[in-house]
């Protein structure tokens, strides 16, 4: 399995079209088709169905999407853990945390406790909450996204809050409107199978309510969805920490629409 085809196989899924997804990975669609088709050998099923218009998944290929996410981020995950234990330091703490909070509360954080000598590596949630319970990291800061089973047997505390609020370029947040059940508007997602995007997609069905048009733009990440707000392209669900001081505005929906979540230190328990 190469990381390739995750990439060609996402792409994929998200256009359901072999001619744009060649386009989106930048080869030709013949290259294209025979990395699928070695990825399906590889895996031994077929996780296209070639013959439905638009393209659509096999039960193979939906159960393959379920951890294409996953394997992924653990893939990144597994080369950040390999990275940080070439430091430079002798002997340090490593710290894991996300990209959002590592871009705001993180900093604020190590001043206050006068940290010194300290590895800071970036992860997705699942892996940072992997490196504490396998003694790769002495503690990580992040997102309490997962429900209280994901963080079982580790040493929690609560050491702030935050938020996922729509928001839009300053003058437009009003073009995203909420009618009839609907979201009508350019809005942007977060990629499928990310904490965001399961809380945000979460929440959307338990108000009734669908993205009526096709995205605008689809990432993983939340700084690169607060980009194109900034830059005017659509509205995006972003982390209140990281919309702070940018220029972007609150959408026009009711502050049930918002997701609140704390923001978690978690540890090893020590041992007894």
């Amino acid at each position: 399995m190469e990381l390739e085809w995750i990439d060609d196989f996402l792409a994929l899924c998200h256009t359901r079209n072999f001619t744009r997804a060649a386009e989106a990975r930048h080869t030709t669609q013949s290259a294209f088709s025979r990395r699928v088709q070695r990825m399906e050998e590889w895996l031994g099923a077929s996780l296209f169905n070639r013959e439905a218009r638009p393209l659509a998944l096999t039960p193979a290929g939906e159960a393959f999407h379920a951890r294409a996410h996953r394997l992924r981020e653990d893939i990144f995950d597994a080369r950040r853990a390999v990275l940080s234990a070439s430091s430079v330091f002798k002997k340090s703490l490593r710290i894991y945390t996300t990209n959002t909070l590592a871009a705001t509360l993180l900093s604020d954080w190590i001043v206050e406790r006068r940290l010194e000598n300290y590895s800071l590596i970036v992860a997705s949630i699942s892996g940072c909450i992997e490196a504490v319970r396998r003694g790769r990291a002495e503690m990580a800061l992040i997102p309490e996204l997962g429900g209280e089973e994901a963080l079982q047997g580790l040493q929690v505390e609560r050491i702030g809050e935050d938020r996922l609020m729509l928001v839009a370029a300053k003058g437009r947040g009003g073009e995203v409107r909420l009618r009839n059940g609907r979201l009508e508007g350019p809005v942007m997602v977060y990629t499928p199978g990310t904490s965001y995007g399961a809380q945000i997609a979460a929440m959307l069905a338990a108000h009734r309510v669908v993205v009526a048009e096709q995205p605008i733009c689809e990432s993983a990440s939340a700084e690169a969805l607060l980009a194109q707000a900034v830059a005017g392209l659509g509205a995006a669900w972003i982390p209140q920490l990281l919309a702070k001081g940018a220029a972007v505005e609150r959408c026009d929906l009711p502050q049930t629409f918002d997701i609140a979540y704390k923001i978690a230190l978690i540890r090893p328990k020590p041992e007894r």
